[in-house]
């Protein structure tokens, strides 16, 4: 005759200890969000503040964000103004300036380039998210398809698409490397998710993301 399991004791400490890891789990996502949200105003705020007249700034620091509004009007009324004859005529003008200083011309060349992707979501870098053998055969990283028209570089002789592999968790560095599409593996995710990935260092699964509908 068998005895019937006894049921297990309740354990205070196990119970504590994975209240907190719950509660650290649902409360530090909001906090760090907060915490730059709140840092990247600031930032904003303090030197936009400056600019004001001085009749105008006492009214404007009582209220957190002003400087970041004041920002985005500013570079609205740019963008528009940079739409019309004149304005594209001083945009090519201090263009042709940046361009021929030797050292600003290859900072400014890259930073317009990658703001250029910012402000053009429709033409977005990573078009794909694959698979990479990579750094050596049997180990695979995530990576993404930035261009797949590589004529200028590898010629029509070797069709290739290139590739870019993020380094975790910071994802604006990594390697570019052109390779044959039929080395890369596809796999059943977006871009923007396939990046929470490399971020998280692979932490985030499918199920632990927040329900989006």
């Amino acid at each position: 005759m068998t005895t019937p399991a006894s049921p297990s004791r309740f354990n205070p400490f196990a119970w504590l200890s994975n209240s907190f890891a719950a509660g650290v789990a649902l409360v530090l996502p909001f906090v760090v969000t907060v915490w730059l949200v709140w840092t990247v105003v600031g930032f904003i705020d303090k030197r936009v503040m400056p600019l004001l007249p001085g009749d105008v700034r006492p009214y404007a620091e009582l209220v957190p964000g002003t400087g970041v509004i004041i920002a985005l009007i500013s570079l609205t009324l740019v963008g528009a103004l940079a739409g019309n004859l004149i304005g594209r005529a001083f945009v090519r003008l201090g263009e042709r300036f940046m361009l021929r200083l030797p050292l600003v011309s290859a900072v400014y060349g890259g930073s317009k380039q990658i703001f250029k992707q910012v402000a053009a979501p429709q033409r977005t870098s990573f078009k794909e998210a694959v698979l990479v053998e990579f750094p050596q055969a049997g180990h695979f990283a995530i990576g993404f398809i930035t261009n797949e028209d590589t004529i200028d570089i590898v010629g029509q002789d070797d069709p290739l698409v290139a590739v870019y592999l993020p380094q975790a968790p910071i994802p604006t560095s990594g390697f570019l490397i052109y390779a044959p599409r039929s080395r890369l593996r596809p796999i059943p995710m977006g871009p923007d998710e396939a990046l929470k990935r490399v971020i998280s260092l692979g932490i985030v699964r499918k199920e632990d993301e927040p329900d989006q509908r």
